[in-house]
């Protein structure tokens, strides 16, 4: 899927230009007023994903860069349509709504509390940001309560059915939203969506379903991150309780350690300074690899500053597909800023040497 196609804008449009047109087509294709329409109803949702992706800078970028939505997709960007719909400021019931209609997770279409997200921040070192790996992310979440299995009902008293949503977990009600009056069915206010009231609440947690408790994820990373990019883990975020569902586990890339090198897009670049004699003569150097090991590397005769060489498939990883970027040697030349008496007359000596000499046009 091309978002820009789906949306009908250019790949310059501004994000007010791509919020119109993403509420241009909701309107025109929203199922409410296409009923039957399965196409019309599919072009909605279609809409729904583009905007998912070109709402977003990294997500954005990430398509510009591979041109698929699916590296657009993993990293970086919107929690799906619950993001959206805060993005546009729809309310509550307009939300319930369009929900029915396929765009939350299945707890929230069944009446469930979803839970908050949780944000993580990740450092990298240099190996894991170029070949990607297993990490172990140690997070503290809201977890079911373990003496009431998250119902915050005393296990021994139990619950009873709720009298205004029947045990559904939901009501429905009819608001005038953007898009116009719609029937929308939302959590019900009297027992939060788990469609029962407890007849007494439990001791451990009072009541709320949940309780705080730390641990250990494992998480297997790709290759070329980049700082910015987050990892959205479905369902490992904190858990509302009360026969909630929970929310999602985001796993922000803080910082990355690049140690001697520094990044360009895929490719890793390393500084490296030599001597003015070296760079007549020529010379070999040994060159630190960013998976741990080293290469050598031979600097020809007469090379000038700001000359790079090239060792390919050495650089970062790419994210979302195969293969490295290179490795790019910088060459830099020592210029001594104090010499000795001796030094001096041996350079004044070069200095008259016709190989030395400076031939201006």
């Amino acid at each position: 899927m091309n978002p820009y196609e789906v949306l009908g804008v250019d790949r310059s449009a501004s994000p007010e230009e791509i919020k119109k047109a993403y509420r241009a087509a909701a309107m025109k294709n929203h199922p409410d007023r296409n009923p039957g329409d399965h196409q019309a109803e599919e072009r909605f949702k279609e809409a729904a994903k583009a905007y998912e992706v070109l709402s977003d800078p990294s997500r954005r970028d990430a398509f510009d860069r591979f041109g698929t939505t699916e590296a657009a997709g993993s990293f970086g960007g919107m929690g799906g349509m619950q993001d959206i719909f805060s993005g546009f400021g729809l309310d509550d019931a307009l939300r319930a709504f369009m929900e029915n209609f396929g765009f939350a997770s299945a707890g929230s279409r069944s009446g469930a509390i979803r839970g908050d997200d949780l944000v993580v921040k990740v450092d990298l070192d240099l190996q894991d940001a170029v070949l990607g790996g297993r990490q172990e992310i140690e997070v503290e979440r809201n977890v079911p309560c373990s003496n009431c299995s998250g119902t915050g009902a005393d296990p021994e008293a139990g619950s009873d059915t709720c009298r205004q949503c029947k045990g559904s977990g939901k009501v429905a009600s009819v608001r005038n939203t953007l898009l116009g009056s719609f029937r929308t069915v939302s959590n019900c206010p009297t027992c939060g969506g788990s469609g029962s009231i407890p007849r007494k609440i439990c001791s451990s947690c009072r009541g709320k379903g949940y309780e705080k408790k730390k641990s250990t994820i494992a998480v297997d990373l790709p290759a070329g991150l980049s700082k910015g990019h987050y990892i959205r883990l479905r369902g490992q975020g904190h858990h509302p309780g009360q026969g909630g569902v929970p929310g999602d586990l985001k796993l922000l890339i803080n910082n990355i350690d690049y140690g001697p090198f520094s990044r360009e897009e895929d490719d890793l670049v390393y500084p490296l300074t030599i001597s003015y004699p070296q760079a007549v003569l020529g010379a070999e150097f040994t060159i630190p690899q960013p998976d741990g090991d080293s290469t050598g590397i031979k600097v020809g005769s007469g090379t000038v500053a700001g000359t790079r060489l090239k060792i390919r498939h050495q650089g970062m990883g790419r994210l979302n597909r195969r293969g490295r970027g290179d490795l790019i040697v910088e060459i830099d030349i020592h210029v001594p800023s104090r010499v000795k008496r001796g030094e001096k007359d041996l350079l004044k000596k070069m200095e008259e040497l016709e190989s030395f000499k400076v031939k201006h046009r």
